[in-house]
C-alpha cells in the first residue's frame, strides 16, 4: 500500500496498478502508480494522435504515449515523490482542462495544452510581482493582441507577438510592425523610447506606433493584470486550445507567473491611438553616430498628431494581407 490521503492512496507499488479518477467523468482519467512506486496520472486513448503532438520535457516529471494491452495511453509521472502535492494539483489543473473537450481528441490536445503551461510555469516562474511600469506595458500589448485576434486569428496573432522574446518590436506582421506604448492619461503626453532601435524603419514593412492610456485606479474599479491574462486565457479555452502553449509562452517570456498576487494593482485601458511612422516623423533612428548608442527619449504626442491613423484603415490593410496570405 501507499501514499496515504492522496488519490493514489491503497494503489499497490511494485506493478502497474490503477483508479478511475471519476466513474462520471467524460474521458477515462486514472490515478496510477508505476514500477519503482512512482505516481502518476493516466489518460487512456482509443487512439494515438496523428501526428504525434510534442511533449512538454521537465526535470521531475515523465510526459509520455505508451502502448499497453488495453491500448494507447497518455501518462504524466511523477519522478520526484517530494514534489508530490504539486503534482496533485497539477494533475487535477490538467484533468479539469481535458474535461472540456468535446471529442477524445480535444480532450487530449486541451490536457498537452495545460501540461505545456506548467511546463513554462516551472520552467521560468519569477521570484517577484513584474513592477507597476511592466505591468502596464504588458497590459497595452495584450489589448493589442486582442485586436489582432479579433482581425487574423489566435494563432497569427500570437505568432506576431515578438515583444516578449526581446525583438526590437513589441508585434512583427508580414507587412506592418507595431510599437506599443502604455502611458498614463492624465500624464503629459508624451511617450518614452527606449533605444534607436524601437523606431527605426524595417525593411519592406509599414511601422506604426500604438499608444494606449492604462491608468491605476482604485477598486472596484478596474482590473487586474490577471484578470485581463485570465480572459484571454478563457477565451482560447472555449475556442482554440491548441493556442494556449504560445500563449504561456509568450507570458513566461515578458515575465508574468499566475502564481503571485497582482490583487493590489487595477487598471483600466483605454483604445489604442494608432500612428504610422512614415517620413517626417519625429523620431531618433538608426544609423547613428558611431559609438553612439542606448539612447533613450521623450516623444510629444502632439507632434505625431499629422501621422495619426484610425485603427479600421489599419485593420482593413491587415485583413486584405491576411487573406492574400491563406489563399
Amino acid at each position: 500500500m501507499i501514499l496515504n490521503d492522496t488519490p493514489w492512496s491503497g494503489l499497490e507499488a511494485g506493478k502497474t496498478d490503477t483508479r478511475r479518477v471519476d466513474a462520471l467523468a467524460s474521458w477515462n482519467w486514472f490515478w496510477a502508480v508505476m514500477p519503482h512506486t512512482d505516481v502518476a496520472l493516466v489518460l487512456q486513448l482509443t487512439d494515438l494522435p496523428k501526428p504525434m503532438p510534442d511533449l512538454p520535457k521537465l526535470r521531475n516529471l515523465e510526459v509520455r504515449f505508451q502502448t499497453l494491452s488495453g491500448g494507447p495511453i497518455l501518462y504524466i509521472r511523477l519522478k520526484d515523490s517530494s514534489q508530490l502535492e504539486l503534482f496533485e494539483t497539477l494533475c487535477r489543473d490538467v484533468i479539469a482542462a481535458g474535461e472540456l473537450g468535446e471529442t477524445e481528441a480535444e480532450a487530449l490536445e486541451r490536457a498537452i495544452g495545460r501540461t505545456f503551461r506548467w511546463h513554462y510555469l516551472l520552467r521560468g516562474g519569477k521570484l517577484e510581482v513584474l513592477p507597476e511600469e511592466v505591468q502596464k506595458g504588458l497590459i497595452g500589448e495584450i489589448e493589442v493582441l486582442k485586436l489582432l485576434i479579433a482581425d487574423i486569428g489566435s494563432k497569427p496573432a500570437l505568432m506576431a507577438w515578438t515583444g516578449p522574446s526581446g525583438a526590437p518590436k513589441d508585434f512583427e506582421l508580414k507587412a506592418d510592425c507595431i510599437e506599443v506604448k502604455a502611458r498614463r492619461g492624465a500624464s503629459q503626453p508624451f511617450v518614452k523610447i527606449s533605444g534607436e532601435h524601437q523606431l527605426t524603419d524595417v525593411p519592406d514593412r509599414n511601422l506604426w506606433l500604438g499608444v494606449l492610456a492604462v491608468d491605476k485606479v482604485n477598486p472596484p474599479h478596474g482590473r487586474t493584470l490577471k484578470e485581463y491574462v485570465d480572459e484571454v486565457t478563457e477565451f482560447f479555452e472555449r475556442t482554440e486550445p491548441s493556442a494556449i502553449m504560445d500563449w504561456d509562452r509568450h507570458l513566461c517570456d515578458a515575465g508574468y507567473d499566475p502564481m503571485h498576487d497582482y490583487s493590489a494593482w487595477r487598471w483600466i485601458v483605454s483604445a489604442p491611438d494608432l500612428y504610422i511612422v512614415a517620413e517626417g516623423f519625429p523620431r531618433i533612428a538608426a544609423p547613428i553616430p558611431l559609438g553612439v548608442s542606448g539612447l533613450t527619449y521623450s516623444l510629444a504626442l502632439s507632434a505625431c498628431i499629422p501621422f495619426l491613423r484610425e485603427w479600421k484603415e489599419f485593420r482593413f490593410r491587415l485583413i486584405k494581407e491576411h487573406q492574400h496570405e491563406s489563399t
